[in-house]
């Protein structure tokens, strides 16, 4: 094998450059040296106490003589997070803002029709659509009342049942 000789200035090179790449690793990786002053902790709020979770109520879908069943407003659990690009956990986009982790509407749905089958319900399965998802528990709710009691009013349909059930 050939030997290769090196010029000696390459050794700090690449020592300067090592500590200059896990310097910038550094400086990115923590908050800025300003967010850590006592004003800023004071008014900072820890992850835990940040707002709260998205909040869903579904139904099934209604029709002639067919009763229309309402679940109650919950916390699903998931927070305003960033959008979901591996290796971020999968989202989903409300409105204007990504929940992480996703949770399905469908998924609730599916969940609340197997607890009406077993309660010997009968109802018309609904879709996603009938679900509504929104940062606060009032909003939820006022979306649930506008889509149970100011819809588009049918005369020969079942009546609005509000069953209190939460996933």
């Amino acid at each position: 094998m050939r030997q290769m000789n090196v010029p000696a200035y390459f050794g700090p090179l690449f020592f300067s450059m090592f500590l200059l790449a896990v310097l910038l690793g550094l400086m990115t990786s923590t908050p800025p040296l300003y967010a850590q002053t006592p004003v800023a902790a004071a008014t900072a709020q820890p992850a835990s106490a940040q707002s709260p979770t998205f909040f869903i109520s579904c139904s099934t879908s209604g029709g002639m003589g067919i009763d229309t069943y309402y679940t109650g407003v919950f916390e699903i659990g998931a927070k305003p997070g960033r959008s979901p690009h591996p290796p971020n956990t999968p989202g989903a986009y409300i409105g204007e803002t990504w929940m992480v982790p996703a949770v399905l509407s469908q998924t609730v749905l599916d969940h609340f029709q197997a607890y009406l089958t077993q309660k010997g319900y009968k109802f018309s399965p609904g879709s996603s659509s009938g679900c509504d998802v929104k940062p606060t528990a009032a909003e939820t709710q006022a979306a649930q009342h506008k889509r149970a009691y100011e819809g588009g009013g049918c005369s020969n349909c079942g009546k609005v049942v509000e069953t209190g059930w939460k996933e």
